[in-house]
């Protein structure tokens, strides 16, 4: 599996706050098959070049260690930007997009309503070549026709990410329900952790949804969700297309892993 939305960095936001729990839940995904991470800290007001080397030096200091204790996760670099108008003066840092690729945003709608002109952003940004990716919509409880909005956003060229924690109920029954929703009419890319910590949010929450999501949608629909779309979006590539590589011989990457191969 891979991870496109964590909060891992030590000592930034709301997630990791020292370097060992950062360690701790790195060891989480490894024990559940997760093979890749995307380090997503959250992007409010205030940005700035010293930001930017706060993050980048977590960033560092993490990967780092990874190698020094020869963990074989993929660690990348992204951020969960607040939505904001003027989100592509944004583009030339370094966490702008997930991977570093300049294709893919993850992008957080703000609780309790959608701002104006949102999908007309959206579109002004698939034309310069960004797509959005919304976090957890499922969370932000847009009461007027829910369903009607995200969809509207995805006929932008949006692209939807529910938390695994949604439908397991961890953040109540009306984010549940949508989170279902999204998932019955269609309009769900993937599923990540949004994890914070190792324990209240941890990481294998994407583990323990599995078996919910399986029965909700599929398991050739989870393998999408969880497995097949983050890869293409951490490798800059789109999500249609249905070109496949015709190498012989070559062994499927951990990304290209089965569900039923990284459950074992």
């Amino acid at each position: 599996m891979i991870d496109i939305h964590t909060h891992i960095l030590p000592g930034l936001d709301d997630g990791a706050k020292t370097l060992n729990e950062s360690i701790q839940m790195i060891q989480q995904a490894l024990d559940v098959g997760v093979s890749a991470i995307c380090a997503t800290p959250h992007i409010l007001d205030g940005v700035s070049s010293s930001l930017e080397e706060q993050i980048n030096r977590s960033f560092t200091l993490l990967r780092s260690q990874l190698v020094k204790r020869k963990m074989t996760t993929r660690l990348v670099l992204g951020s969960e930007i607040y939505i904001r108008h003027d989100i592509e003066s944004l583009r030339n840092f370094s966490f702008f997009s997930l991977n570093q690729t300049n294709k893919y945003l993850l992008v957080e709608l703000p609780m309790g309503g959608l701002p104006s002109g949102v999908d007309q952003l959206i579109h002004s940004l698939q034309l310069e070549g960004l797509t959005c990716i919304i976090a957890h919509p499922e969370r932000c409880f847009i009461r007027k026709d829910p369903l009607s909005e995200i969809n509207n956003m995805v006929s932008k060229g949006a692209l939807i990410q529910i938390n695994a924690g949604s439908i397991l109920g961890h953040f109540g029954k009306e984010a549940r329900k949508m989170a279902e929703s999204l998932l019955e009419h269609n309009l769900v890319h993937f599923m990540a952790s949004d994890a914070h910590n190792a324990s209240s949010a941890s990481i294998t929450v994407l583990f323990q949804a599995l078996e919910k999501l399986c029965q909700l949608v599929g398991k050739i629909k989870t393998e999408e969700l969880v497995i097949h779309n983050p890869s293409k979006v951490l490798e800059g590539k789109s999500l249609w297309s249905h070109e496949k590589d015709t190498s012989v011989g070559e062994k499927p990457s951990l990304e290209e892993r089965s569900l039923s191969e990284i459950s074992q």
